[in-house]
C-alpha cells in the first residue's frame, strides 16, 4: 500500500514561498490537500462559523489530488494542530488508514536531507 503524506497547510507554505513560522527556516513541502489562508487559519475546512464544511467539499478537495480513502494517509502541517483537525475529520468520514505526523514541517525541516520540493507542481506538471 503506497503512503500519501497529506499536508494541511496554506498553498504558500506549500510551494514555499514561506515557512509559514517565524521560527521555522525552511520552506517547502513534503502532497497537498487544502488548508486556509496561512499557518494560523483553515477555512478550507471551516464554514464562516467554525463548523465542518460539507465531508463531500472534502472529499472533492483531497480527490483532485489522488487522495483517497484507499491509501495510507498522514496528515502533516507546520506543527499538528491543522493536520490533526483534517485526521479527525478522515475520522469522522470513515476512513481508516489514517494518522498523523505530529512533528510536522517543523520536524521535517531541521534534518538536512529530507527530500523537500519547491514551486507549485501543477505549473511544473504542465510544463513537460
Amino acid at each position: 500500500m503506497k503512503m500519501w503524506c497529506l499536508p494541511t497547510r496554506s498553498w504558500t507554505e506549500y510551494i514555499g514561498e514561506v515557512s509559514g513560522y517565524s521560527y521555522i527556516e525552511l520552506r517547502g513541502r513534503i502532497v497537498w490537500g487544502h488548508a486556509g489562508s496561512d499557518a494560523y487559519h483553515l477555512e478550507d475546512y471551516r464554514n464562516i462559523d467554525g463548523t465542518m464544511r460539507n465531508y463531500h467539499e472534502i472529499v472533492a478537495y483531497w480527490k483532485e489530488w489522488r487522495i483517497t480513502p484507499d491509501k495510507k494517509i498522514v496528515f502533516y502541517c507546520g506543527t499538528g494542530w491543522r493536520a490533526s483537525e483534517a485526521f479527525f475529520y478522515s475520522y469522522l468520514m470513515g476512513w481508516e488508514n489514517i494518522s498523523v505526523y505530529d512533528g510536522g514541517w517543523y520536524e521535517w525541516s531541521m534534518y538536512p536531507g529530507n527530500p523537500i520540493e519547491i514551486g507549485d507542481p501543477l505549473k511544473k506538471k504542465n510544463d513537460k
